[in-house]
């Protein structure tokens, strides 16, 4: 995973208003600046982040990537070779829980057990 950054970045949705966001956005902060991941801050209510002071306001990027409308906090990790978004998850999840799924995502074939 050290060399990641090279080839995925992060698409994080969030919303000011939201619980969960608050306490997901350090996480995401946190492993981002672990594995040198970009993180693309998404604001879905259009509000700031602390944590993610140059977000961007949602203009449509969310259903172009597949993801659920309006739920919060979402992850999706974009993989710059392929051009493809590969979602993560919805919700709070613990930094393990996140790298691990990032790990899974980045290092098995789809299709092929692990």
């Amino acid at each position: 995973m050290a060399h990641l950054g090279d080839r995925y970045g992060l698409f994080y949705f969030f919303a000011q208003t939201c619980g969960a966001c608050e306490v997901m956005s350090p996480i995401v902060k946190a492993v981002a600046d672990r594995w040198q991941l970009t993180v693309r801050a998404i604001s879905t209510d259009g509000g700031p982040s602390r944590h993610f002071p140059n977000y961007t306001v949602e203009s449509g990027q969310r259903p172009r990537m597949g993801l659920e409308p309006k739920i919060t906090p979402a992850l999706v990790l974009w993989d710059s070779e392929a051009a493809r978004a590969i979602p993560i998850g919805y919700g709070v999840l613990s930094a393990d829980e996140l790298q691990d799924r990032i790990f899974l995502l980045t290092s098995k074939e789809a299709g092929h057990d692990f």
